[in-house]
């Protein structure tokens, strides 16, 4: 396949930019992927897994001739890099980036960006991970069969997004557009609210009891694993969003409350047919191909 980009260079070769290098190079979509980090030992990992052609601890000398940059780190750690890379990003380079949230994201590195109007900047969120870290877990087919949102900025070329877009399916990602916010609501909802609700199970019971646990509770809390502080950089970038999902559920679970008190049998059986049709549903739509999912959109 022909090199959609010459370099890339990847700020934070975890699990998702470890992924994404891993995929780039798996599928020859870059002459050459530049690994960036604080940490020798953790780029050595991202190297040893094969997520990069060569890797440094200097964010500078590590972008300065990269097409694209892709920031795969903490969305609060966003602002103070791009305006280091600012300073140095080669002219008419790509920003981008793969936080889980936009509003804040996009106000944040487009403030950085705003003396340097010849980079483009393209903000995207791949739907896809795991509670797992590190580069060590990354796939080169972590992306394949998801959807990856873009939510562009004003003043973007066309080009551009086209090229990002074409990067992004070619790793196996149905590309979806958005405004930042109606993505923040959505995320808030189909991902914050899952891992607060998650871990609020968790919580609820006492550990000794935990081992007596079959896949039910297991399943149902997998992502109560993830990284606690990663999660509060998350939950401090979106908390109207979450607040309003946290709002829902309890809503949904004053639903189900009142039924049991109630002795109303028949209404919580009807509840519970409901959420298991919604889900059905949501999975059989997941197997939809492209074509038949923007074909829903539309209608």
């Amino acid at each position: 396949m022909e090199h959609i980009f010459d370099t890339v260079a990847i700020v934070g070769p975890g699990l998702i930019g470890g992924s994404i290098g891993l995929g780039i190079r798996r599928r020859s979509l870059a002459a050459h992927v530049v690994g960036i980090g604080r940490r020798a030992s953790s780029l050595r990992k991202a190297r040893q897994a094969g997520a990069a052609d060569s890797t440094t601890t200097d964010l500078e000398a590590g972008t300065r001739s990269a097409e694209l940059v892709v920031l795969a780190t903490p969305v609060n750690t966003f602002g103070e890099l791009t305006k280091r890379l600012a300073r140095c990003m080669k002219v008419g380079a790509l920003v981008t980036e793969v936080g889980s949230t936009k509003e804040h994201v996009v106000e944040a590195i487009s403030r950085a960006l705003q003396a340097r109007n010849d980079l483009a900047f393209i903000p995207t969120h791949p739907m896809a991970g795991s509670e797992k870290r590190g580069p060590e877990n990354a796939t080169h087919d972590l992306f394949e069969g998801s959807r990856c949102i873009f939510t562009p900025v004003s003043g973007t070329p066309p080009g551009a997004t086209e090229r990002l877009k074409r990067l992004w399916e070619a790793l196996g990602a149905d590309v979806h557009f958005m405004t930042p916010r109606e993505h923040d609501r959505l995320v808030a909802r189909i991902s914050h609210l899952p891992h607060i609700a998650a871990s609020a199970l968790i919580n609820t019971i006492e550990e000794h009891e935990g081992v007596y646990a079959g896949g039910g509770l297991i399943d149902t809390t997998r992502v109560a694993s993830g990284e606690p502080n990663l999660w509060k950089t998350i939950c401090q970038s979106n908390p109207h969003g979450i607040l309003e999902a946290l709002d829902s559920f309890s809503g949904s679970l004053a639903t189900a409350r009142e039924f049991l008190a109630g002795g109303d049998f028949e209404s919580l059986t009807a509840w519970l047919e409901e959420a298991k049709k919604k889900r059905d549903g949501i999975l059989e739509m997941r197997k939809k191909p492209r074509s038949s999912l923007q074909q829903l959109e539309e209608d």
